[in-house]
């Protein structure tokens, strides 16, 4: 009995190794540094399991740093008009002046930008030569699913990395009255109006999807023709930053796996710098940050509201992510990065300020620390009002902020018992069901790697958008009707006409023989 439980054990030993078969996987996000940050905790996770990882990163995003890529392959590219700094130009600074933001310039920049990437036969040769056996792409902004064509050229299978619900590329059965668009501040109980702006929203979606869908005959002109939207809707699987706990429900398939947290995990140990000032700060610390495209607001925009804000806390100590120098370094730790993940699992940690970025969010969840949103674009607004919905914290507006009403606002998240125990809660339910997210990201893309994904797709996954949506169905029932109803309104005509003469004609026939 002693011997076969050694052999159990020593079974059970190497069956919880990485896998011995090392395959190359070749990640190429969207040059945006948080979506790189995405894409490297995953990387990480499937080298962590024994497989060769290839970086496909513009220059512009790896000089800013930011994120770990020890051990990974990098494949730079050349940037064109739209980066990190374009977007703080269209979007932020409008936002910081009361315009508003240059979408029309931004998604002119965004055209070109891909069209630069596509076009670039230098760099898809370089890509070529390392022959990777799965890609892994953003599909969530506009264009970036036309890093599928690299795929579909090299004749490799594809995995989408998504940040929002998108039903139409998936091929989602969905309902616009209970699933909002990630575009809009609406919580999944919706009011008529609010239902009325999602539905249209989500018909001017559909037809938005036509973007860029001759991009196989423009940039791969050797392969057979296939629209974009049905080549994407072949991946072999979608990992979608979401889930029930912080979003809300929404329905899926067997190949759309709903992984929020990539950027959450168990803390790593604290630099001394760090380490010191949260283990000194007894009463609690707040820890600010808006995202990798905001270090710090600029001093004419509000920087002094917030610094204002910060120093009229009685108790609380304050990490801002800012590239300025800190007016009170007792009271107030500045640093152009911080360790955001591993500063909200310190249990001095009370509350967290944030944009409502998807990724702190779910770090928040992940550590139960409560949060102070303020939204300043995009899936913000979405964000912050599901935050808030769930009861994680609460929400305040950067057009009208004021530093009385910041401290109101902070005092009452860290005080209020209510935001750490509903927040506490939805943390033990995240990490049972769903772990450490990175590492059930890589298990996925490791499984499709071993046994493919086509056992999970739908039928509805493999047919033309139209016919997944019945329109040409729809088009011969209108048709149908549409001649019946002709058919049907001359029948009256006739019979109308046939009795309106024939009754003038016996009215003549009288007033003749009368």
């Amino acid at each position: 009995m002693a011997s076969s439980g050694w052999i159990v054990l020593v079974l059970l030993l190497f069956s919880s190794l990485p896998r011995t078969e090392s395959k190359r996987v070749m990640f190429i996000p969207v040059p945006i540094t948080s979506h790189a940050i995405l894409h490297t905790r995953i990387a990480r996770a499937l080298m962590d399991l024994g497989h060769e990882v290839w970086l496909v990163l513009g220059s512009s995003v790896v000089s800013k740093g930011g994120f770990n890529m020890d051990g990974m392959n990098l494949i730079e590219y050349p940037v064109v008009n739209f980066d990190d700094e374009i977007l703080y130009q269209t979007v932020l600074e409008p936002l910081y002046e009361s315009r508003k933001p240059n979408l029309r310039l931004q998604f002119m920049l965004q055209e070109q930008m891909y069209d630069a990437i596509l076009s670039n036969e230098t760099l898809y040769t370089e890509m070529k030569l390392v022959r990777p056996e799965l890609f892994v792409i953003d599909d969530d902004f506009p264009g970036s699913r036309l890093f599928a064509v690299f795929a579909y050229r090299m004749r490799v299978p594809f995995a989408c990395l998504d940040y929002a619900f998108e039903p139409f590329g998936r091929r989602v059965p969905f309902s616009s009255a209970v699933t909002p668009s990630f575009l809009f501040p609406f919580g999944h109980r919706m009011t008529f109006t609010e239902r009325l702006k999602n539905t249209v929203f989500f018909l001017l979606y559909l037809i938005d999807r036509n973007f860029d869908g001759d991009a196989v005959f423009r940039y791969a002109r050797e392969m057979p023709y296939i629209s974009l939207d049905t080549l994407v809707a072949r991946a072999e699987v979608w990992l979608v930053q979401m889930d029930h706990i912080l979003d809300y429900p929404i329905s899926t398939l067997p190949n759309v796996k709903l992984i929020g947290g990539i950027a959450a995990s168990p803390a790593k140990p604290l630099s001394p710098e760090f380490q010191e000032f949260m283990d000194q700060a007894s009463d609690g610390v707040l820890i600010v940050s808006f995202g990798s495209l905001v270090e710090g607001m600029p001093a004419r925009f509000g920087l002094g509201v917030f610094m204002a804000a910060f120093r009229r806390l009685t108790k609380l100590r304050v990490v801002f992510r800012s590239n300025i120098t800190s007016p009170d370094p007792e009271k107030i730790l500045t640093s152009s990065w911080i360790p955001q993940n591993d500063l909200l699992a310190h249990p001095n940690t009370k509350v967290f300020l944030t944009h409502c970025g998807a990724s702190g969010q779910y770090q928040a969840l992940y550590h139960a620390v409560p949060m102070v949103g303020l939204p300043l674009f995009y899936d913000q607004f979405y964000n912050a009002q599901r935050m808030k919905v769930k009861g994680f914290g609460k929400v305040v507006n950067f057009q009208d902020l004021t530093a009385s009403k910041l401290v109101d606002v902070i005092d009452e998240v860290a005080s209020d018992p209510r935001y750490k125990q509903t927040i506490t809660r939805a943390s033990t339910l995240f990490r049972e069901q769903f772990g450490v997210p990175a590492e059930r990201a890589a298990y996925w893309l490791d499984h499709v790697m071993e046994y493919g994904g086509s056992y999970m797709r739908s039928a509805g996954q493999e047919m033309p958008l139209y016919q997944y949506l019945l329109l040409d169905v729809m088009a011969v029932i209108v048709g149908v009707v549409s001649l019946y109803l002709m058919i049907l309104c001359l029948l009256v005509q006739r019979l109308y006409q046939k009795t309106f003469e024939g009754g003038n004609r016996r009215r003549r026939i009288i007033t003749l023989t009368g």
